[in-house]
């Protein structure tokens, strides 16, 4: 097995070894070191997709990058305008503009004359400066000539009415003359021979011109020197990548783009948000109030504020994320839009932005960004980047030959490989196993147990571990109609004031004795009644890189994620066998199971658990298409007969070709997370505000027909209590 060593926090580049982790194949393992944990875990490597040394000749990268340039709607940094032009074509509505135009808005109010007369009146300088800057000239040109020619009109009244307030004109009363010499008073160019003499009407006009073109210069110069020197141009070397990518890292599902800044001078406190704009049918509130569109951030992990290097900025996708739950589908049936903002200042202090959007046919699923950022060549000391690949996507490794989005998202949704979080600072490393095994105890009493672990030792302290059971019923035991009952696993927190310190991952066990919630299960009878039960897994933990409480949640299924009479795979090794003193994780082994073979450890009541689910799964009758001979679907649905589903059930890669279910790997919480978007029973749109119903006061005390009195039934001692009620009201 080939070791590494590698330098603490180095979030994932590794300077001697290939890349780490996918646990997709097993192949000689990296182990890495953290820092101040004394722990080094060991994950497999997976093969490079692309980031080799050997990035090609410099010439045929030109000739890539000349032949991208080919595109008049291409540039570095908004991408190709493909999109734009599918926009076009498909008439797509869209908050923000893609391709040559990106950033754009693309609101229009409808009122949009008066409000641009508006914004005139009330915001001169802004809106003058946000004019394009031949337009801004040219008016200015066009006022500048008016007053020339307005203050000629009037010099040339005063040279024919007071020729003496001009000296040395040579009696010339052509409007030639005055305009000239109301250009030369504007501009204070110089009146040379000919000048004003004591005249009030020339002193006086002078005045006025003077100081009007004093304001008009200072206006000009204001609204130029700002419009040249605005920092909106810096924003176009802030590159943006003009598709984006939802897959998996390390099993984590995330949202994905990728930015860059071309220029080498440094952006002072860059940040990237992201928002969720959902459209869609719009939901009504209780009230009756009409909400078109619902807008949600999306939170972007982190970011180096050096920018020295491309970034794919990431978004997880879990329990706290608005996409969670979503597929392909879902996002385009409500017109789903992301827009994404860089924000960030110039180094003599100037605030700019840009900004990019993404509609759900721009947003590939199960893609992954071409690498561009490659390793100096042999006597070199340049990091190099080919930027003609910066906006390039392509399908990750087992999703080639899927064409459609559907397909690639459905199998992003489930994949086909287990794995454990990246150690990386600041990052949810906290890990679930996707499997619960039932064991016997010294004692005799069977137990339940479940794997954690953290990926990064000690990121997360004050940790807390909850197992609950969740049980589908119709009645309580009284007869009570009820949807569920839910009750707490005893898992060691007596006081609830315990935590775990997980430096190493640890095995969480409950004991199933007389006070079990899963006392039913030591009796082969009753077993049966939680088959279809559901045992949920909460950790819970405070990282202290990033200040905020971090959780992880995995349902299981009992019938399938549930193997009695199997143990957790070890993968501790100890400290006496590493050379360095240091006990050795191999988080490969994390998710495996076992089975007892030997009878001596093996319990026979178990046994029993085990073959009366298995009975129970022979007597299901399941409506599925079996494969023919020679391995394909029939397009006959048949149904089982009692002993086929069996041996499906065993079958992992059949049942997962069945069902689209692996059946050995219990779901993560955000799998069957359902939110008013993607929930397909529409339950959240088709809810009804029931209103109380409204009595009159005179109505309040009337008698009831059904329970009315006859006169000769009414006695005294009835109409003093109907007084006496009526007064206390």
């Amino acid at each position: 097995m080939a070791t590494y060593s590698v330098a603490p926090h180095l979030n994932g580049r590794n300077p001697t070894g290939p890349n780490l982790p996918s646990i997709k194949r097993i192949e000689p393992a990296t182990s890495v070191e953290l820092a101040g944990s004394g722990v080094t875990s060991v994950f497999p490597n997976r093969r490079d997709t692309g980031g080799s040394d050997k990035h090609g000749p410099n010439w045929l990268n030109g000739f890539l990058f000349w032949l991208r340039r080919k595109d008049k709607g291409w540039s570095p940094d908004r991408g190709s305008a493909q999109h734009m032009r599918e926009r076009e074509q498909r008439k797509s509505p869209a908050l923000v503009a893609t391709g040559r135009h990106a950033g754009h808005s693309r609101v229009e109010y409808i009122q949009k004359h008066y409000l641009f007369l508006h914004a005139w009146k009330r915001d001169f300088f802004h809106a003058a400066i946000h004019t394009p800057l031949y337009a801004v000239l040219a008016v200015m040109a066009v006022i500048y000539t008016a007053t020339f020619f307005f203050f000629g009109l009037l010099w040339w009244g005063i040279l024919r009415k007071y020729g003496e307030c001009v000296s040395n004109n040579n009696n010339e009363t052509g409007f030639v003359t005055a305009l000239i010499f109301s250009v030369v008073t504007e501009q204070t160019i110089g009146y040379g021979n000919t000048y004003p003499n004591e005249c009030w009407a020339a002193a006086w006009l002078i005045m006025v011109q003077s100081v009007l073109g004093m304001i008009m210069d200072a206006i000009t110069i204001g609204i130029v020197f700002a419009r040249i020197s605005h920092p909106k141009q810096r924003g176009r070397t802030i590159a943006i990548s003009d598709s984006a990518v939802i897959s998996r890292r390390d099993g984590i599902l995330k949202f994905m783009f990728r930015i860059a800044d071309i220029r080498r001078t440094q952006v002072i406190e860059p940040q990237v948000k992201a928002y969720l704009y959902t459209w869609g049918e719009g939901r009504n509130t209780a009230e009756g109030e009409h909400i078109p569109v619902r807008i949600e951030s999306l939170e972007i992990g982190y970011i180096d504020g050096q920018l020295l290097l491309p970034l794919i900025e990431e978004h997880t996708i879990d329990e706290r994320s608005p996409l969670c739950g979503h597929t392909y589908m879902s996002l385009r049936s409500v017109n789903a839009e992301i827009v994404v903002t860089f924000e960030g200042t110039t180094e003599f202090g100037n605030p700019f932005m840009a900004r990019q959007s993404y509609l759900m046919d721009e947003i590939m699923w199960g893609h992954q960004f071409n690498q561009i950022i490659y390793h100096p060549e042999p006597e070199d000391t340049r990091y190099r980047i080919d930027f003609s690949s910066f906006h390039s996507t392509s399908p990750q490794d087992g999703l080639e030959g899927m064409g459609s989005q559907e397909e690639r998202c459905m199998r992003v949704l489930r994949p086909d490989i287990t794995t454990v979080p990246y150690p990386l600072l600041g990052e949810n490393t906290l890990v679930i196993s996707d499997s619960l095994v039932l064991c016997p105890g010294s004692d005799g009493k069977p137990r339940l147990q479940v794997r954690i672990g953290d990926t990064y030792p000690n990121q997360h302290v004050e940790i807390s571990v909850r197992v609950y059971i969740y049980r589908w019923i119709t009645t309580d035991v009284s007869g009570i109609p009820q949807d569920y009952s839910v009750e707490q696993l005893e898992v060691g927190y007596e006081t609830g004031n315990d935590r775990l310190l997980l430096w190493l991952p640890m095995i969480v066990t409950h004991v199933i004795d007389d006070d079990s919630p899963l006392s039913n299960w030591r009796d082969p009878d009753t077993v049966l009644s939680d088959s279809d039960a559901t045992i949920v897994v909460v950790v819970e933990g405070y990282m202290y890189a990033a200040g905020t409480n971090r959780m992880r949640m995995r349902m299981f299924h009992t019938q399938q994620d549930v193997h009695p009479n199997h143990i957790f795979s070890p993968v501790v090794t100890a400290p006496s066998v590493s050379a360095d003193y240091k006990p050795r994780v191999d988080w490969s082994k994390f998710h495996e199971v076992v089975a007892l073979q030997s009878d001596e450890l093996k319990s026979p009541h178990l046994e029993h658990v085990s073959k009366a689910w298995g009975a129970l799964s022979d007597s299901y009758g399941s409506a599925m298409q079996l494969p023919n001979g020679d391995g394909e679907l029939d397009d006959a649905t048949v149904t089982l007969k009692p002993g086929q589903l069996a041996g499906v059930m065993s079958n992992p890669e059949l049942l997962h070709q069945l069902t689209g279910h692996r059946g050995t790997r219990a779901p993560e919480a955000g799998h069957i997370h359902l939110t008013p978007d993607t929930d397909p029973e529409n339950t959240f749109r088709t809810r009804q505000a029931n209103r109380r119903p409204r009595v009159r006061f005179e109505e309040l005390f009337a008698p009831d027909d059904s329970t009315h009195l006859g006169e000769e039934n009414k006695t005294p001692a009835a109409d003093v209590d109907r007084e006496q009620s009526q007064s206390q009201v």
